[in-house]
């Protein structure tokens, strides 16, 4: 339990606290609401696949976060602080495990689902989570009853519990975009010119650079040691930005995988559909009938391109 001085201080900053997490709430509510028809499309998809549930699942537990954050600090009577906050923070940890076993996903594929990356992202995986759970044992709430602020006041109990959990996480971050990059570029230049290799090769730095936005200011504040409420601030944003950046990327992908099937399922039809046909016309010229017969090569009405090269897609389903 804090000091009565580091009480007062933090009921004063825990007021923009909870603005902020009104203002991130929405966000994530709105990207729910608004992209419900495609979660729809991946609950009705038979068989589903490891990546969809994977998908579903974050935004479940992104729905939970919404809800625990709002009901905690919303709450019109006293509540049990502590049991609260390491219920509601659970979801959100929960939240960023899940879209970095999207990008794990995504690298094991690229890769050819290879034993060496395999055993390298488990172990990455692994070391997160544990780091997740240590900064789930590190948060601490206590119910502050006014008048400047009536609700639970969260706090870390240490920074270190914040710094262990960003250099994790940014290590992380660093060795999947390495692993990422090197098996997009084990191809051959001519196909990474085509496809899906350019939108994976541009999904990656994005990635990265919302990594870098997400987790270096968080860093740099709390080794600064600013305030421990700002610090706390910060771990919002960086699940969110991760959780929003994950899934945009993932539907982004579904949907270009889905519109080349498409392309190349009409480009068959098409082929399928060519051939010679002969029609016969009958028509009256003077004073007798004949008949005309008129050959049509269908075939040349077929687009075709040259063949381009090998792409060696990843063999995931999305």
């Amino acid at each position: 339990m804090p000091s009565e001085e580091l009480k007062a201080k933090a009921r004063m900053d825990y007021l923009t606290v909870v603005k902020v997490l009104h203002f991130f709430d929405g966000m994530k509510c709105w990207n729910i609401l608004a992209n419900l028809d495609f979660d729809w499309m991946l609950l009705n998809r038979r068989p589903p696949t490891w990546p969809g549930i994977v998908y579903l699942a974050e935004r479940a537990a992104s729905a939970a976060c919404v809800i625990s954050y709002m009901t905690g600090i919303n709450a019109p009577d006293q509540i049990h602080c502590q049991a609260w906050i390491s219920f509601a923070f659970f979801f959100p940890l929960l939240e960023l495990e899940l879209s970095m076993v999207l990008i794990i996903v995504r690298v094991i594929a690229i890769w050819k689902s290879a034993t060496p990356i395999v055993f390298l992202t488990a172990m990455m995986l692994s070391t997160h989570m544990v780091a997740s759970i240590y900064l789930l044992s590190g948060i601490r709430a206590y119910w502050d009853p006014g008048p400047i602020y009536k609700g639970c006041v969260v706090y870390p109990s240490s920074a270190q519990h914040l710094i262990v959990m960003s250099v994790v996480t940014i290590i992380m971050y660093m060795v999947l975009l390495f692993a990422m990059l090197t098996g997009l570029l084990r191809n051959p230049p001519q196909s990474r010119a085509f496809g899906l290799w350019p939108l994976l090769y541009q999904q990656g730095w994005i990635w990265f650079a919302l990594a870098v936005v997400a987790e270096v200011p968080t860093l740099a504040l709390v080794l600064a040691n600013v305030d421990r409420s700002i610090h706390l601030l910060l771990q919002v944003p960086r699940v969110v930005i991760a959780s929003l950046g994950t899934t945009a990327m993932f539907r982004a992908l579904y949907n270009f995988r889905r519109q080349e099937q498409r392309g190349s399922t009409d480009m068959l039809r098409l082929r399928a559909g060519s051939g010679s046909s002969t029609r016969r016309f009958s028509g009256a010229t003077g004073t007798g009938s004949h008949d005309l017969k008129v050959s049509i090569n269908s075939s040349t009405l077929a687009y075709s391109d040259p063949p381009l090269p090998p792409m060696g897609y990843p063999k995931e389903s999305f």
